[in-house]
């Protein structure tokens, strides 16, 4: 094939994963894989507007990528089709982009979702360099996008807002002379732009009703949003970064190690022998008043530490499944267990089922994990994540979000990406005529297929003989 010169210019190389052989992602070969949210440096730059982007979603593509923080790699998430205008404002049909979307790394936006750009001008955009390619870009303005988190925010005062920038490909002769924001809306029709950025990615929905999911606003200037920017979003940079590595990287230790790691106190005995020095631990470790087998163990972390584990889980790796897949595993389990307690989901031990955490009169959560992880014992524990895969599937056909654990991003239309990790969209409704995306999303596996939970109660060969007799 013929070699792009952008292909060779904007290749950068693994530093993320590179960093320690556990935690990390690795390739079919043993290599490091890029980081698409860490790796690039956006060198963003106040007098030209110039910047490095990463292009999720190319221009005219018949589907919609995401990135996955967690392993920063790009993964399918829907399928575009023609809608007409939720909004009842604009004729005819909304249905591929007619620009490229993508974000500027190391940059998050006010809702703490990577920093997005819409992209005009050269369609055709290799997708081959996506996954491997920064682009420089020249950004030229911006505007609001205000986004309904559920059900019907019409006339009422619960939309989301952010910021969102729009930029020119300065490798396109036609993008030459666009500058500004002048320039730009004489090339471009942004009510018919907003169109798209409004409908493309669905609706929200109330049983079988449709209502708008997002709201454009006009076109800023672009020294009014780089202000903006400045003060409203967060950039890391590569100190902040790599403390964040460290600490999420220490924290991740300390649960396997403290928490997840098998100790001869957990394991079930066998003979009497097995059996004497197993009470003879537990009875040592009262005495130092430290927790007694796996349960307590959790408890006691969960206090100090669950809502950095869940924060952790959503920008740091946890592991390498081809390091260590037990305390893989075990991170992934307790890290989306932690993750639906910070995003309101909740498992009460004492009923043993998940429920939506509620609200009191005040609006603080009704359900407190530190309170509620006192009943919980192994068995519990158990339980609980025993249900969980159920619990996602009737979470995912309810109410957004959605989760879903991906191993490789390999069907017809993924990226074929390895990310071993937990993700986390907002599946819309679409209202076409031939909705893909109903049997698409009803044929992703929602949760990992090669593992399951290795049991914590355990039963002591002694105690069973007793029970018999």
């Amino acid at each position: 094939k013929s070699i792009d010169d952008r292909e060779l210019m904007t290749n950068y190389s693994s530093q993320w994963f590179n960093t320690t052989p556990e935690p990390s992602l690795i390739d079919r070969e043993g290599k490091p894989v890029h980081h698409l949210f860490y790796d690039v440096e956006p060198d963003f730059k106040r007098e030209n507007g110039l910047s490095n982007i990463i292009i999720t979603t190319p221009a005219y593509s018949r589907h919609a990528y995401h990135v996955d923080l967690n392993s920063g790699q790009r993964h399918y998430d829907h399928t575009y089709c023609p809608q007409k205008d939720v909004w009842h404002e604009q004729s005819g049909a909304f249905d591929r982009p007619p620009f490229a979307i993508g974000y500027m790394p190391r940059a998050l936006d006010q809702l703490g979702e990577p920093q997005k750009v819409i992209v005009f001008g050269d369609a055709e955009m290799p997708n081959d360099l996506l996954d491997y390619n920064y682009f420089r870009v020249r950004i030229v303005a911006a505007y609001v996008e205000q986004v309904c988190p559920e059900g019907n925010c019409v006339g009422r005062d619960n939309w989301l807002s952010r910021l969102v920038f729009v930029a020119v490909d300065p490798h396109d002769k036609n993008m030459s002379k666009v500058s500004n924001k002048e320039d730009f809306a004489q090339k471009f029709d942004w009510k018919k732009m907003s169109g798209y950025l409004e409908n493309i990615d669905g609706r929200n929905s109330i049983g079988s009703n449709g209502f708008p999911a997002i709201r454009v606003k006009s076109l800023i200037n672009f020294e009014e949003a780089y202000d903006y920017f400045k003060k409203r979003s967060i950039y890391f940079t590569e100190a902040e970064l790599k403390k964040i590595q460290t600490g999420c990287h220490t924290l991740y230790n300390r649960l396997w190690t403290d928490v997840g790691e098998e100790r001869v106190e957990d394991k079930p005995a066998k003979t009497d022998a097995e059996l004497k020095t197993k009470l003879a631990l537990r009875s040592e470790l009262r005495k130092k008043k430290k927790p007694v087998g796996f349960a307590a163990r959790l408890r006691e972390f969960t206090k100090k530490y669950h809502s950095e584990v869940a924060t952790c889980e959503r920008f740091v790796y946890h592991g390498n499944i081809n390091h260590n897949s037990d305390k893989f595993w075990f991170l992934s389990y307790m890290g989306m267990f932690y993750r639906l307690h910070k995003e309101g989901q909740v498992f009460d031990c004492h009923k043993k089922h998940w429920k939506k955490n509620t609200l009191d009169q005040a609006g603080n959560p009704v359900y407190d994990i530190n309170k509620g992880m006192e009943f919980c014992e192994d068995r519990d524990i158990d339980v609980a994540m025993d249900y969980l895969s159920n619990f996602l599937k009737t979470l995912n056909s309810s109410q957004p979000p959605n989760y879903r654990f991906i191993d490789y991003d390999t069907h017809v239309f993924g990226t074929h990406r390895k990310l071993y990790s937990w993700t986390k969209t907002k599946t819309n409704k679409f209202e076409c005529s031939d909705d893909p995306n109903v049997q698409i999303q009803k044929a992703l596996p929602i949760f990992p297929e090669d593992t399951t939970w290795k049991k914590r109660d355990v039963r002591d060969a002694e105690s069973q003989l007793k029970i018999i007799y």
